[in-house]
């Protein structure tokens, strides 16, 4: 029971950099770790980096995956969420094979110099709360760390925006407008699969990107 009570007391607290109103389902989890290696085929030296963990779920499908193998970076910008990934991580038993192998940062990810250090980036950013500008910026800084060939995975609410949209100000379906513009803008540039995941509150759709084939 302490992840949901956990999420809801943040939700209320800090909604811009939350953006959800239910943990991520356990089938949500799988299909944003669908393009990662197998779990027991994963290599020695794969980095992965999960931004914005919240209180876990995608973390936890992540740890599973990886089963001991690469290294598991974490950066959240909430410190009562990076308090309880922390706890999570020491005493839940998912989580012994990685424990060696996980990172966790507190801080903004735009901190992170701009340099291609991982082979996949799992974002659980709520995109909708940005500014279109913030969220290209966030896809490009995406894009700068990833090395060749490395995947983006992110997740959205299906059809949120606009379900939204008639019930929301001027401004607001205006940035609204401006985020899917952005967001649509780099799936059909940069997309290499799209999962529908109707189990989860509200249903999601992950976007798999992939910026720049390996060996160019």
């Amino acid at each position: 029971m302490r992840e949901p009570v956990a999420f809801f007391k943040q939700t209320l607290k800090s909604f811009r950099t939350t953006g959800a109103i239910a943990p991520s389902s356990p089938f949500l989890g799988r299909a944003i770790v669908k393009l990662l290696p197998k779990k027991g085929y994963f290599p020695k030296h794969f980095r992965v980096l999960e931004v914005g963990p919240g209180t876990g779920p995608f973390t936890a499908a992540l740890a599973k995956r990886m089963n001991g193998q690469g290294q598991l970076d974490l950066w959240e910008i909430n410190p009562d969420f990076v308090a309880h990934l922390r706890r999570r991580i020491e005493s839940d038993a998912a989580f012994a094979p990685m424990r060696k192998h996980i990172q966790l940062h507190q801080g903004d990810i735009r901190e992170l110099p701009a340099k291609p250090t991982f082979d996949a980036i799992v974002s659980g950013l709520p995109f909708n709360n940005f500014s279109a500008e913030e969220v290209r910026g966030f896809l490009e800084h995406f894009r700068s760390l990833l090395k060749p060939g490395g995947t983006l995975s992110y997740f959205e609410y299906v059809a949120i925006r606009r379900l939204q949209a008639p019930f929301v100000g001027k401004e607001r379906r205006t940035r609204l407008n401006g985020v899917s513009a952005v967001v649509e803008a780099f799936s059909r540039a940069h997309q290499v699969k799209s999962i529908i995941v109707p189990i989860n509150l509200p249903p999601a759709r992950v976007r798999h990107l992939c910026f720049e084939p390996a060996g160019r």
